[in-house]
């Protein structure tokens, strides 16, 4: 009886053994099945937001998230179930790592030989990770709005994983502003002109660069560029130039076009916006030179007296005002009449002696120029005042003596006058003594 107890008791615990091993051997394939956990932890997009077109990256970290895997092994005897627990380090396999989207408004960006996607990635040990960097491209189509394109790494020797980046598509671009721009300019003003730089985008923007030009000659902006770096989302800038005629011309007179350009990058795409705007160049406003008196002609050898007033007309003053003949080969004194600075409404006058030795018979123009500076740009201006005619004239020939010896003659009759007087009266005088 007792044998037979025993019997049955050792049957139990084989039993029991057995079905414990057979459990034990699920697991244990169960486990090695699984392999290593393979996670993307983290991931940048940059830029932060794409304009359609514009090219971009998706920087992801794969870490293996397996520390230590433990690989048990069972034993039996007759009596007793030993279990031995071996702890061992499993490295993950990864084969490849592509991106998958329902639509091609985010695509991977190919380059080279047309790859879409990395081949033979590498092993990743128990808690190591790497970083993979996915070129991505915005299609020119791409609405404003968020897509999911889906980052798919395949693992030889675990779980593959599927995980969705959020990439937005964005087309608000950088803009210029007006803010103060005048209607209109005198050929020999200058005024300030004021914009503002707007980064509409949710993202910030580098490398910012204005420039303005313009398409008429005659116009110049100081300065011509103006380099701001980086803006900041949502952020502006504002931004002043010196606006100013280069010439006195009267072809520049009228509406003239200018235009600013900005460009700027997001990321690395590189992009342009422009505003154009317009002048009205006028000649009301200026530094004039007006003749106040000069001879209708003059005999060759003589000296011809020429008198200016200078008025600044412009509303603003000027300095370094000078007055200057614009002839060569002619005797003129002073060769430059410097005045210095005028103020609104400023009225000084100018004069010169031309010497006619050197001047031929006849009519002769002899134009002069008014030369000044701005007070704010010091930016020197020339623009011709006036151009005076002077008649030369061949000295005119007299029949009569000439002063010296007619005064000769006067003297001579007054002496024979005076020894006639005295004679005549002695006549008389002795007639009355018969």
């Amino acid at each position: 009886m007792r044998a037979r107890t025993r019997k049955n008791t050792r049957f139990v615990i084989t039993l029991f053994s057995a079905v414990l091993l057979l459990l034990l051997l699920v697991m244990a394939s169960a486990s090695a099945a699984e392999g290593p956990a393979v996670m993307i932890t983290d991931y940048t997009v940059e830029p932060g937001v794409l304009m359609p077109g514009d090219t971009g990256t998706i920087t992801i970290t794969i870490e293996n998230m397996d520390i230590l895997s433990s690989e048990t092994e069972i034993k039996t005897s007759q009596d007793l179930l030993t279990t031995t627990t071996t702890v061992a380090t499993v490295s993950a396999e990864i084969d490849s790592i592509r991106l998958s989207s329902t639509t091609r408004d985010i695509e991977w960006r190919s380059e080279g030989y047309k790859r879409t996607e990395y081949y033979n990635v590498g092993t990743l040990g128990p808690g190591e990770s790497m970083k993979i960097v996915i070129p991505i491209k915005a299609a020119a189509y791409a609405h404003d709005g968020t897509y999911f394109p889906e980052v798919y790494i395949e693992v030889d020797n675990g779980k593959n994983v599927r995980f969705p980046v959020r990439v937005k598509v964005d087309s608000s671009s950088v803009e210029i502003l007006e803010k103060d721009i005048p209607s209109e300019i005198s050929l020999s003003e200058s005024k300030e002109i004021a914009i503002v730089v707007a980064n509409n985008r949710p993202n910030p923007v580098s490398g910012v660069d204005v420039r303005v030009k313009s398409e008429s000659d005659g116009l110049e902006f100081m300065p011509e560029r103006i380099f701001i770096g980086d803006l900041e989302a949502y952020g502006k800038k504002e931004m002043n130039f010196i606006l100013q005629t280069q010439t006195f011309k009267e072809s520049l007179i009228g509406n003239k076009e200018f235009s600013f350009e900005v460009a700027y990058k997001n990321g690395d795409n590189e992009h342009h916006s422009a505003f154009t705007s317009s002048v009205l160049v006028k000649s009301t406003a200026d530094v004039r030179l007006i003749l106040v008196n000069a001879p209708e002609f003059v005999f060759e050898g003589d000296i011809a007296r020429i008198d200016f007033d200078v008025a600044n007309g412009m509303a603003k003053d000027i300095k370094a005002v000078s007055v200057v003949p614009a002839i060569e080969g002619l005797r003129i004194l002073p060769s430059e009449y410097f005045i210095g600075d005028m103020e609104v409404g400023d009225v000084f006058s100018a004069s010169f002696d031309v010497y006619t030795s050197d001047l031929s018979l006849g009519e002769t123009t002899i134009p002069f120029t008014v030369v000044f500076k701005d007070v704010d740009t010091d930016k020197q201006y020339e623009m011709q005042g006036y151009e005076v005619h002077v008649e030369v004239r061949e000295p005119q020939k007299s029949e009569l003596p000439s002063p010296g010896l007619l005064g000769a003659l006067v003297v001579i009759l007054l002496l024979v006058a005076v020894v006639v007087g005295v004679r005549i009266k002695r006549r008389r005088g002795r007639r009355e003594k018969k």
